[in-house]
This record gives C-alpha cells, structure tokens and sequence, in this order.
C-alpha cells in the first residue's frame, strides 16, 4: 500500500512540475502556445520577404552597375562592327588597328602621328581596300606572299637590289626590325600582313582603273595673278594691257603682289579637266552658244582664296584639243577614275544593303582616345618650344 501510494505521489508531483513548467512558458511567452508562436514567426517571415528581395535587388544593382559600365566602356565598344563591306565586317578595334598600324610606322621615322581626321580617312582607306580586295578577281589580280613581304621591308626601310644576295647580316636586321616592329605595333602577324595586302590590292586595282585614262585629252595652259585687294580697277588694268597684245608673262610681274612670280612668271602650268577640280567649270565650261566661260587671254572674275586670303585672277593662255598629260597630272586624273570607280562601286552593294559605315561623334571620341593612348611620341608642349620661338598663345 505505502508503495503505491508513494508511487502516486510521484506521478502528481511530475504532473504538478509539468504543469509548472507549462505554466511559465506561457507566462514567459506572453500567455501564448508555442503554435501561436510559430504562426505569428510566419506571418512576420511572409511580411518581411518583399523587403529582403528589395535589398537582394539593390545589393546585386550595386554590384551590376560598375560591371555593366566596365563592359560598356572596355568590353564592347571595340567588338561593336563599324564598317561592313558584303559579309566582312570590321569593328572599332579593327580600325584602331589599322590606325595604330600607320601611327607606329609614322613615328618610327620621327613624325608625329596627325590624328585628326584619321577615323574617317582609316575607315574609308578600309573600305576602300576591301572594295578592291573583293573585286579583284574580276579583273585576274593576284598578290603574292614574297610580295607583302617586300612591301614590309620596304615600309621598315630596308632596300635590297634584286640583282644582289641578300647577306646574313641584312637578314639577321631584317628580322630583328620586324620582332620589334610587331611589339612595337602590338598587332598579330596576320592582321598586318592583311593590311598590306589589301592594300596592294587596291594598288594593283587602281593600275587596271588607270588604264582606261587617256595620255591625250584637252587642256589648258593657265596664268594667274595674285593681289591682296581686289579693286575692280586693278582688273580693267590687266584688261587693258591683255587687249593691247602684251604677253601674260609681262603682265603678271607687273601686277602681280605675289612674292615669288618672279620665279615662275605666274605661270601654273598645263591643266586637262578634272585635275583643278573647282576650276573645272571655268576653265572648261560652255555657254549654251558654244562659247567658252572663260575666254583665252580675258582675265576672269577675282577669285577669293579665303584660306590664303588673297584675290586671285585667271587667263588663259592658250587652249589645246589635244595634249599629251604630264606625270603629275595624269597621276591625279587616275586618282580621279579610281574614286568614281570605287564609288560607282559602293552605289550597287549600299542599293543591295552590302555596304554599312557607323560613324558618329561619339565612336570619333573613342577611338582618337585609344589612338592617343597608344603613341609613343608626347605631343609637343609649349614648355618644350625651342628658345627664342612663341606658343600659339602667346602669338595670339
């Protein structure tokens, strides 16, 4: 009996501790159970989720942000395509390439690189090329690898005679000029190697285009006489004496303020059409009753050269149907053929939607950036100015 009930007495006193227990948790606990608990942690949880993925946004805008302006200003700009001619696209970095490429060879002899307007001058120079690489074919032109490499040496400055055996010693230099050039560069073999032969290309192009430009052609052999002032009275002189039968020669030294037409009389030289491009009409154009604009031995109208800021007046001395070309004129004619050619050329493929140039401020600024950035030569300073010489500044 006294076991039993002693056993009971442990029970209760077990409940009774259970339920103390119980009773200070829920004192504790603000009167609540433990389910009420977990229910109001669940709430809270589903309450306050918006505001952690708001603050995981931010976090990983944070981290986005630098990295997206990373690739905008490192990463893209030199993949983006900035000309395209059929299915060969160049990027931007194609073009500071090709810039970097000119720009080391430049100042390996000393000169400083003009950046100016490089971009434009690089990008059509690669078009250009690409045009003639492209058409070659047609016309069974072919450059060979011995080729590209004479071109090399020759831009390296290295000039073997073909009759002669190249020594050791030159190959050794030879060599050595090249390793350093392309580190100098910091381009890969082949894309230079590329340039040069595109270049060649055009070249070999521009002979065929230079073919169909006659040696013979119509031209003029001109006069002119510079003055400071254009007083109309000056020209009525010069009428005068071009009426009375003097020679044009006479004429320009006695009124020509240009200093140095003692030299040359004022004499510029035979012209066909075509080589003084904004003279052309007047030297060349007809009135619609067949005369000329400009008649021989009739000084022109003044003719305001705003660069030089001077008036300049014309005659015509004589006039030929046909007259050989000098050198020099006939190279610029060529010149001539050759652009209308290339042009002719861009009009069909940009009809076909082959032909795509980007170029706006913006890639401008970038790219002169990375041009400026590669040289090796510093930009002179007015600090750098040789004694005794002014800065611009200073001048002004």
């Amino acid at each position: 009996m006294k076991s039993n009930n002693s056993d009971n007495k442990r029970v209760q006193s077990r409940s009774e501790d259970s339920y103390l227990a119980g009773r200070r948790s829920i004192t504790v606990t603000g009167g609540r159970s433990r389910f009420d608990i977990v229910k109001d942690n669940n709430v809270r949880s589903k309450k306050s989720r918006p505001f952690k993925f708001v603050a995981v946004l931010v976090i990983v805008g944070i981290l986005v942000i630098p990295i997206y302006a990373f690739y905008g200003m490192y990463i893209k700009p030199p993949t983006e395509v900035a000309l395209r001619v059929k299915d060969k696209e160049y990027t931007r970095g194609d073009v500071v390439d090709y810039i970097r490429f000119n720009q080391r060879l430049s100042e390996d002899v000393g000169v400083q690189f003009e950046i100016g307007n490089s971009l434009f001058e690089a990008m059509q120079t690669l078009q250009d090329n690409e045009l003639a690489y492209q058409l070659a074919p047609g016309y069974g032109i072919v450059v060979e690898p011995e080729e590209v490499d004479k071109r090399l040496e020759d831009l390296l400055g290295f000039v073997f005679e073909k009759s002669t055996e190249i020594s050791m010693e030159d190959k050794v230099n030879l060599e050595e000029s090249k390793r350093q050039f392309l580190h100098r560069i910091g381009l890969p073999e082949n894309v230079y190697r590329d340039f040069i032969r595109k270049t060649i290309f055009k070249e070999r192009l521009r002979g065929v285009v230079g073919e169909t430009v006659s040696r013979v052609q119509p031209q003029v052999h001109l006069f002119e006489i510079i003055l400071y002032n254009g007083d109309i009275e000056d020209r009525r002189k010069i009428e005068r004496d071009l009426t009375a039968g003097k020679s044009i020669s006479d004429i320009t030294l006695q009124h020509s303020e240009d200093p140095d037409v003692k030299r040359n009389n004022g004499d510029v030289g035979w012209f066909p059409y075509g080589v003084k491009t904004e003279l052309d009409y007047l030297l060349f154009g007809m009135k619609k009753d067949g005369s000329r604009i400009l008649p021989v031995r009739v000084p022109s109208a003044f003719q305001y050269d705003d660069q030089n800021r001077v008036h300049r007046i014309y005659i015509v001395d004589e006039f030929s149907e046909a007259r050989e070309v000098d050198d020099q004129s006939f190279e610029s004619l060529v010149d001539r053929a050759m652009t209308i050619f290339l042009n002719e050329e861009r009009k069909k493929l940009a009809a076909n939607g082959e032909l795509y140039m980007d170029l706006n401020d913006r890639i401008y600024s970038w790219v002169n950036r990375q041009v400026k950035l590669s040289s090796l030569l510093s930009t002179p300073t007015p600090s750098a100015l040789e004694p005794g010489m002014m800065s611009a500044d200073q001048i002004r």
